[in-house]
């Protein structure tokens, strides 16, 4: 939309110069022509859709606050390793946290299975019997975005690929 309204407003500013009527619609026809190749031209959004499958990394989280969205990076306490999530194509997980306890980083490692469909990501960690649900708002090749309710808050997590 707003390389349309860029274009729109060259177009616009080319007609309004003291040219030739000739030399004015030759320009706007060029001027139409490379808008409407451009637009044809670009590539699909859909080329940057990705898949839930690979390793993801949670970088920063927040809330959403009077309808706009808050994040902040994820504090690295002790500079631990960063955690990690793998979705693999077998729809089992690994989810490796690292905590900071103590003066030291400790590891811990979670597995279980996963569903995804229409944008409802469903993890049931092994040994629990209720999936924990989240919502996926983005999902591109390096991206992954999620938002949950947790007691009446929404919580958004940005997640990317490694």
């Amino acid at each position: 939309m707003l390389i349309y309204q860029k274009r729109f407003y060259f177009c616009h500013k080319i007609n309004n110069l003291n040219q030739p009527k000739m030399k004015k619609l030759s320009i706007l026809f060029i001027s139409m022509l490379t808008l409407g190749l451009s637009l044809t031209s670009c590539s699909n959004d859909d080329d940057d859709k990705g898949s839930i499958e690979g390793k993801w990394t949670p970088v920063k989280f927040g809330t959403i606050v009077e309808g706009k969205e808050y994040l902040v990076a994820i504090p690295n306490d002790g500079k631990c390793s960063e955690g990690t999530i793998e979705y693999g194509a077998d729809g089992k997980f690994t989810d490796i946290t690292y905590e900071f306890y103590d003066n030291k980083c400790e590891a811990s490692t979670d597995k279980g299975t996963y569903t995804f469909v229409d944008n409802i990501l469903s993890a049931t960690y092994d040994g629990e019997t209720e999936a924990e649900k989240v919502e996926v708002i983005e999902l591109t090749k390096s991206s992954l975005k999620v938002k949950y309710i947790e007691n009446e808050t929404t919580i958004i997590t940005l997640l990317e690929r490694r």
